[in-house]
């Protein structure tokens, strides 16, 4: 059983008229598999770096605003920062256990709601108060072997204008055995994450690396050792120079990062599904 908040959290988010498509999960689209074992002890550590979390959010925060929609949101580790800044935050995820731990950590919360579902299992929109102001994914579509068909369902999310926030792994020099065992199908530029981007019908607005240093960690790690799990001792350490390597990127942008986050804007001509391509969709 969820806890006893789940009833007033679903009342909610039928409010606004989020659908849930009745068709089961669809796999393909967020690579449920032997990673989920080795994703969930990364999101154990990186739980408990506090410093590294709000570095992360720091890059987002100037794009949130608004009705929130969090593809992919885990067990939480960037919500707690979107729910200071957000009218509200729905994040969804396929996981089961991420989504109980989720509703465990967000269940005082009346501005924070959850679905186990992807992306393809979310009916379009068809007003404009069922839409999402942002659409924000943190280390998620590295896993999705379509990543330009995700995006497109991201936009179909998106009012006329909203921006679709995404952060993922940089550096494709670095990809290596932890990126096997994490299940990541590869790892960005700035170019080829708002060539994604465009593909997907949106229109970029800028993208920036991040964490230069931590890019030769990974790849030593990765590449040259290729360890298969995140080292903990080395991330806790990490962690303690975030407050440095945060204030020396916000004077110099490096062309190159173990992250980089790119943002776009679903284009203001674009219009909402109409309710009749709605209830094929739903009946097919």
């Amino acid at each position: 059983m969820y806890p006893a908040a789940q009833d007033t959290r679903m009342t909610q988010a039928e409010t606004h008229k989020l659908r849930i498509s009745p068709r089961s999960l669809a796999a393909d689209a967020y690579e449920i598999d032997s990673s989920t074992g080795v994703i969930e002890d990364s999101l154990d550590l990186i739980e408990d770096l506090g410093a590294y979390n709000r570095w992360v959010f720091d890059l987002l925060k100037p794009h949130v605003a608004g009705r929130v929609l969090e593809v992919g949101c885990g067990t939480g580790n960037i919500t707690q920062f979107l729910a200071q800044s957000a009218d509200e935050v729905v994040g969804i995820d396929p996981i089961a256990r991420f989504i109980d731990r989720f509703r465990l950590r967000f269940t005082d919360s009346q501005s924070v709601t959850s679905h186990r579902c992807t992306l393809a299992d979310l009916a379009p929109p068809t007003q404009d108060h069922a839409c999402f102001d942002t659409a924000v994914s943190c280390n998620v579509f590295e896993h999705i072997e379509d990543h330009v068909g995700a995006l497109k369902q991201v936009a179909t999310h998106l009012r006329p204008g909203g921006k679709a926030v995404i952060f993922v792994p940089a550096g494709p020099v670095a990809f290596g055995k932890l990126d096997i065992e994490l299940g990541h199908h590869r790892r960005y530029t700035v170019a080829t994450l708002r060539d994604a981007m465009q593909d997907a019908g949106l229109e970029w607005i800028e993208g920036r690396y991040s964490n230069a240093v931590g890019l030769f960690g990974w790849w030593f790690n990765s590449v040259v050792l290729k360890k298969t799990t995140v080292p903990g001792g080395q991330a806790v350490w990490f962690n303690r120079l975030v407050p440095v390597l945060s204030r020396l990127e916000k004077l110099v942008r490096l062309p190159f990062g173990q992250s980089v986050v790119g943002v776009a804007r679903k284009p203001l001509s674009a219009a909402l599904p109409s309710q009749q391509t709605h209830e094929y969709r739903r009946a097919a």
